[in-house]
Parts: structure tokens; C-alpha cells; sequence
């Protein structure tokens, strides 16, 4: 059985949706009361590709029924609008970083410690910003998650792209946060 056209685009999208996840690490929290609340630009980019899927299930419903039953023919067009619209989340993260950013460092005195539990755990701190004076959770590797302990001062350096999501370039730009014990 061939693919069409429409299955090569898809794949052709998701291929762009890895390597813009491969140069931009999106920052894992909100650290400013005037960012962008990254949950709810997720539920906005989901609501074009959702109402996009109801017009095709209307309009197509022959082809979406076609060796399928009827509950999977009525599901897998909002599955792929799901999808794409996952997908759809690194290329806004590429945009953000390309159109322009300026830096943002966030540092403070370490007033905790948090992990992720699941099958990729995720390691990071709760740094009291110097700046802001608010508390912001920072993602950090395993190494220093293990040596950080409550009382350090620690500063992470970001960039704030033009749509105000803050970031890192995975390869073009120093990594990482800097630590002072206590």
C-alpha cells in the first residue's frame, strides 16, 4: 500500500517539528507574571487543528469510514489534529528563538530541590530570584541536581525570545547554570 500525499506531508512535519526541538530547549516553567502561560498557547494551538478535524470528519466522512469502524473512523481525525498540534508546539519555540531574543538571567539563593517522577525523570531547583524577588523552578542536570543542597546561590542564564517564551540554544550558547556552594 502507497502513502499519499497527505501522509508524506504529516511525516514531513513531524521531521520538522525534531530538528526545531534539536536547536531551541524550551525553559520548563513560567518565570514571570507577564509571560506566556505555555498550557494555554497549547490549548489555543490545539483549537484551529480540532475544528479543522470536525470539518473533515463533515466533509470526508466516506474516506475517514472506509475500512474502519465506525468509532475509530469518528476518532482518528481528532487523534491527528492532537497530534499536529503537539507538533505544532517546537516550530512556535523555533519562531520565538528566531525572531528575535534578548538575555534574561534568573538567580537567587536555592530554596529547594524537585524531581519528576515517570519513565524520564527530570531534575530541578526552586531558586528565589534576586531580581523579581519570586520564586522560579528551574530544570537542572542530574550531576548538580545531586551536589545542590537548600542555602546555595545559583544563576541560569536564558534567552527571552520575541514571543516571550524564555529559551536556550542547545549547541550555540554556554549551558547550564553556575553554583555557589554554601
Amino acid at each position: 500500500m502507497r502513502a499519499g500525499p497527505s501522509a508524506l506531508l504529516v511525516f514531513v512535519y513531524f521531521i520538522g517539528a525534531l530538528l526545531c526541538l534539536l536547536f531551541v530547549e524550551p525553559a520548563c516553567c513560567r518565570f514571570e507574571p507577564g509571560s506566556p502561560d505555555s498550557r494555554r498557547v497549547l490549548w489555543w494551538l490545539l483549537a484551529p487543528w480540532l475544528s479543522l478535524a470536525a470539518l473533515s470528519l463533515a466533509l470526508h466522512w466516506r474516506w475517514w469510514r472506509r475500512g474502519s469502524a465506525r468509532w475509530a473512523a469518528a476518532l482518528a481525525p481528532f487523534v491527528l489534529a492532537a497530534l499536529l498540534a503537539a507538533l505544532t508546539w517546537p516550530y512556535l519555540q523555533a519562531v520565538n528563538a528566531v525572531a528575535g531574543s534578548r538575555p534574561a538571567s534568573f538567580g537567587g539563593e536555592v530554596v529547594g530541590r524537585w524531581q519528576s517522577a515517570g519513565r524520564a525523570s527530570i531534575h530541578g531547583m526552586r531558586v528565589r530570584d534576586a531580581r523579581s524577588g519570586a520564586v522560579v523552578s528551574l530544570r537542572i542536570d542530574r550531576s548538580e541536581y545531586d551536589a545542590l543542597r537548600a542555602g546555595d546561590r545559583a544563576v541560569c542564564d536564558y534567552r527571552r525570545g520575541r514571543l516571550g517564551f524564555y529559551f536556550r540554544w542547545r549547541w550555540f550558547a554556554p549551558q547550564g547554570c553556575r553554583f555557589e556552594r554554601a
